[in-house]
């Protein structure tokens, strides 16, 4: 067994994991870092064994990238301007990117982190101990401890797929997988059947006389790039949305607002728009008239109606029996990013694939499962099957076990029992009500069960409480030790830009914090904020992810600006108030945030050597 000693050990080579690397780096070139990866590859969700042909990002180019590092210029050929990047491009881009900020040679790949242990160091102090298993070929397994007084973990919300069993599923006898193995699974389940006769003339109507469709389990974004994926190539498949879920996910072309077609990817990133949204930790004069009085509420609501309405019509839901089934059941704002662009290549009419027959949908729980077959619900329909894929969401858990027994609760993670006491959130929910009064007319919380035939609910997982994060980085329990961050809690349309904030700030904080302006809250008044910002985001986005994690839309500027303040850093990133207000921000308006800081810094500290002399 190999022992390594790091100053910073960063679990995760996605997003999170990366921008942290490069931003410790540039902070300390000296440190030593070691980034570790289950995958193959790096980049995450854009891993390579994580690509198929049809993957695209729902963002265009230029919008989803880090600020000094443009995708244009740095993997030429593979992205063009006005198009949604392809997976393959996002892969090529988060390579290139480790590869030119020198990360790569401190990435260790296909290793697995089996336990996290905080415990007393060899030379005083609490360290913590990582114990991961390395593969570096199938059957050739490394153990490996590493340990370190500072741990990143960037592992994110899209590793451990969320998976249910059904009953019958040992005898099924056809493949079944999540939709992260989808890949991995295309060309078995996309072969053609031996006892299928495909004419000329169904090969030009791009449809095929298939007695053994593939069904797809789930109405996230997910589910329709599945569907999509299988339907544009002439499979029929069964889509079955369950009834106890939160339905199919809201749907939009790229551009909304019609005529104006103004980029739904951007309206996030407009600082104005973001009056339209509730926000706990924000205050302005127009956004407390808009929140606090009721002229001002029925004004938020006309906006998001609006908004809704325009998505609505041009997707045409009335127009077919089976579009209809895919109107979202619950309001646009009460889903958080539950919302995607359709950006499917070339023509892409997704809801056309429907119109014509190779795509039925069905709203039913699974009952259980029999060989190549599933039996629904909704009176025991019968779909013979080929394939059932899962496109079930993803755990909140990353899948590594926290030592010693107990320490998950520390953590705030969602499973475990609340480390806030419960007095301290109802009164945080509570107050955030108080301040912000719609967000008592929200739905029920987003549940994680299935239910089959009799009523008997499969939980598929625990969620006690949202994450327990301040500033959704930062267990609070923990909060004086500076020793753990976690980066990637936050769902949102824009993580290249969170990202990137949020590595330097739990940097600055795992530095002993003690330049961050929020580091002289005294410990009380860190777990009071972090009651009330958690429980804000499960009253916020209820039908979203808000239950177990911080879900932004239009708050993402809020949280961009609490952080930027908390370094000291400035929030006004354009030329003028006016682009300020009403222009979309872009990942280039915060590039040298580091630089920035490293100069703030040096300006602060000579000053204070001026005042002591």
């Amino acid at each position: 067994m190999e022992t390594q000693i790091a100053d910073l050990a960063i679990i995760g080579a996605g997003w999170h994991g990366l921008a942290a690397a490069k931003s410790a780096l540039a902070l300390d070139p000296s440190v030593h870092v070691v980034v570790l990866d289950s995958a193959a590859s790096v980049g995450g969700v854009w891993a390579e064994e994580r690509l198929y042909p049809d993957l695209r990002t729902n963002n265009l180019l230029g919008s989803y990238e880090y600020s000094d590092f443009p995708m244009l210029d740095n993997i030429p050929g593979l992205v063009k301007a006005g198009e949604h990047m392809t997976g393959r491009a996002m892969h090529e881009y988060l390579k290139a990117y480790a590869a030119h900020f020198g990360i790569s040679d401190k990435i260790k790949l296909n290793c697995n982190v089996d336990s996290v242990e905080y415990c007393e160091g060899d030379g005083g102090g609490k360290e913590w101990v990582i114990e991961c298993t390395t593969t570096a070929e199938p059957g050739n397994k490394k153990s490996n401890t590493i340990r370190t007084r500072k741990l990143i973990l960037a592992t994110g919300l899209t590793s451990q797929p969320r998976i249910p069993t059904f009953s019958g599923q040992q005898t099924f006898n056809a493949p079944l997988f999540h939709a992260k193995e989808f890949a991995r699974h295309q060309d078995l389940i996309f072969a053609k059947p031996s006892n299928l006769n495909l004419n000329t003339s169904d090969q030009q109507k791009g449809t095929r006389d298939d007695p053994t469709p593939i069904t797809v389990l789930g109405g996230s974004k997910s589910a329709w790039d599945t569907v999509y994926a299988c339907a544009s190539k002439g499979h029929h498949v069964n889509w079955v949305i369950r009834p106890s879920g939160t339905g199919p996910a809201w749907v939009s072309p790229a551009a909304v607002f019609s005529p104006f077609n103004l980029l739904l990817e951007s309206l996030p990133l407009v600082r104005a728009l973001g009056w339209f949204s509730p926000c706990v930790w924000a205050s302005h004069p127009i956004r407390n008239f808009l929140h606090g009085t009721w002229l001002g509420r029925i004004i938020v609501r006309l906006f998001w109606a609006s908004l809704e309405w325009d998505m609505v019509r041009a997707n045409r839901y009335s127009d077919h029996e089976e579009t209809a089934k895919l109107r979202p059941w619950f309001k646009l704002i009460w889903m958080g990013t539950a919302v995607s662009i359709i950006n499917f290549p070339g023509a892409g009419d997704f809801f056309g694939l429907i119109r014509r027959g190779l795509v039925k949908v069905h709203i039913a729980d699974i009952e259980r499962l029999e060989p190549h077959r599933v039996i629904l619900s909704n009176g025991g329909d019968v779909l013979e099957t080929r394939a059932l894929i899962l496109c079930t969401g993803w755990k909140v858990s990353p899948g590594i076990r926290f030592l010693p027994d107990g320490t998950d609760q520390s953590m705030g993670f969602p499973w475990a029992a609340d480390p806030i006491d419960q007095e301290l959130v109802k009164q945080a929910r509570k107050d955030v009500c108080t301040r912000l009064p719609m967000l008592h007319t929200g739905p029920e919380r987003r549940t994680y069960h299935t239910k089959n035939a009799e009523g008997q609910i499969h939980t598929t997982e625990t969620i006690l409480h949202p994450f327990r994060l301040a500033r959704f980085i930062v267990p609070p329990g923990l909060w004086d030790d500076h020793s753990i961050a976690f980066l990637g809690t936050v769902t949102t349309f824009n993580t290249p830009l969170v990202a990137e904030v949020q590595a330097l700030w739990a940097l600055v904080y795992l530095n002993h914090g003690s330049e961050l302006h929020h580091h002289h809250q005294d410990k009380e008044s860190i777990v009071s904020e972090t009651a009330l910002h958690t429980e804000f985001c499960a009253l916020r986005s209820p039908a979203g992810h808000g239950v177990r994690t911080a879900d932004f839309v239009f708050e993402i500027m809020l949280y961009l600006d609490l952080l930027l303040g908390d370094l000291g850093l400035r929030t006004a990133r354009k030329g003028s108030w006016w682009e300020s207000l009403f222009v979309p921000h872009q990942p280039r308006d915060y590039a040298g945030l580091v630089e920035e800081w490293k100069s703030g810094l040096s300006t602060s500290q000579e000053g204070r050597k001026m005042k002591d002399t």
